[in-house]
């Protein structure tokens, strides 16, 4: 999706520019989401998931589709902390 965008805005005009840049923002801004999950098993051990997709975020289990495409799952017995921060 940010590669179409960048297409689009480099092999327009600099006049076409001021008319695709607003779109190209807006596809952005709605349709590409990134999540960042930091997970905390315990005080001192902290690990960040950067997601495409997050489907369910519990005590117990962590699940959705990481950046790079591949689907994630994390299941534990031990609950953990966690904080979910949307990027963009």
């Amino acid at each position: 999706m940010k590669r179409i965008g960048q297409i689009l805005s480099t092999t327009v005009s600099l006049l076409g520019r001021w008319t695709v840049k607003p779109f190209v923002w807006f596809w952005i801004k709605y349709f590409v989401n990134e999540w960042e999950v930091t997970v905390w098993y315990d005080p001192k051990q902290k690990t960040r998931y950067v997601f495409k997709h997050v489907e369910i975020v519990g005590p117990k289990k962590l699940k959705g589709k990481l950046i790079s495409g591949e689907p994630f799952e994390l299941n534990t017995q031990e609950p953990f902390n966690y904080q979910v921060r949307k990027i963009k």
